[in-house]
C-alpha cells in the first residue's frame, strides 16, 4: 500500500501585469508507504511550535503564514522520516500562448503529467500496490472537483488499484506537510530562494519542468 498526497503553490493566472501573478506554478506529491509518518512529523513539529509559543490559527500549518525558522524546523523534522517528493514546475511565461485553456483543464493535465511520471518510472511502488491518491481541495465548486477526479480516473482506468480522493488541509496532516514542501520548492523557482529547498532536496526523486 502506498500514499500520494498532492498540493500546489500559487495559481494559474496569466495576467502578468498584476503584482501578485506568479511566473511559476508548482505541483508537488508527497509519497510514503506508511500513512502514520506525516502524523508523526507534524506531531513532532507541533510540539516544537508549542514549546516556542508560535501562534497558529486552528492548529493547521500553512507555510506562507509562518516565519522562516518555523518552516525550516518542519522540513528538518520531515527529512528524518521515510518520505519521497515528486514535483512538476510550470513556467507560465513559456506557455502564455496557451492561456486560453480553461485553468481547471490545464490544472488537470499538469497533475496527470506528474502522476504518469511517478507511476511509469515505478520508483516507489510494487506492481500490485494499492495506491491512495489524495489531492488538496483547490476548487469550491463540487462540479469542478468531480471533473478533476473523473479526469484522473479516466486517464488511469487500466489501473484499478488507484483510489482518488479530495480532502482539505483541515482533514489531513499529510496535506499540511505537502503544502509546506510545495511552498519550499516554489520559493526556489519564483524567488531564487533555496533556503528551504536545500533541506529537502535529497528527498526529491522527480523534479521536472512542464512545457520546457
Amino acid at each position: 500500500m502506498a500514499y500520494i498526497y498532492m498540493d500546489e503553490s500559487w495559481d494559474l493566472g496569466f495576467d502578468f501585469g498584476k503584482n501578485r501573478t506568479s511566473k511559476y506554478f508548482v505541483i508537488t506529491f508527497l509519497i510514503s508507504k506508511n500513512e502514520k509518518i506525516p502524523d508523526l512529523i507534524m506531531k513532532k513539529a507541533f510540539n516544537w511550535i508549542k514549546h516556542k509559543k508560535v501562534k497558529m490559527k486552528w492548529w493547521v500549518f500553512h507555510a506562507f503564514s509562518h516565519q522562516d525558522t518555523t518552516i525550516q524546523k518542519v522540513l528538518n523534522i520531515a527529512t528524518e522520516y521515510d518520505i519521497n517528493i515528486m514535483t512538476l514546475v510550470l513556467n507560465k511565461e513559456k506557455i502564455y500562448s496557451l492561456h486560453s485553456f480553461e485553468k481547471h483543464i490545464l490544472y488537470n493535465i499538469i497533475v496527470n503529467k506528474l502522476l504518469d511520471a511517478v507511476i511509469n518510472k515505478n520508483i516507489l511502488f510494487d506492481k500490485n500496490d494499492l495506491i491512495y491518491f489524495i489531492a488538496s481541495r483547490r476548487e469550491t465548486s463540487k462540479t469542478l472537483n468531480e471533473q478533476f477526479i473523473n479526469y484522473l480516473k479516466n486517464k488511469h482506468n487500466n489501473q484499478p488499484n488507484i483510489h482518488f480522493e479530495i480532502k482539505t488541509p483541515y482533514q489531513s496532516k499529510w496535506l499540511q506537510l505537502v503544502d509546506t514542501i510545495s511552498f519550499s520548492i516554489y520559493q526556489k523557482y519564483e524567488h531564487n530562494n533555496e533556503i528551504f529547498y536545500s533541506i529537502i532536496k535529497n528527498k526529491i526523486k522527480i523534479e521536472d519542468r512542464f512545457f520546457e
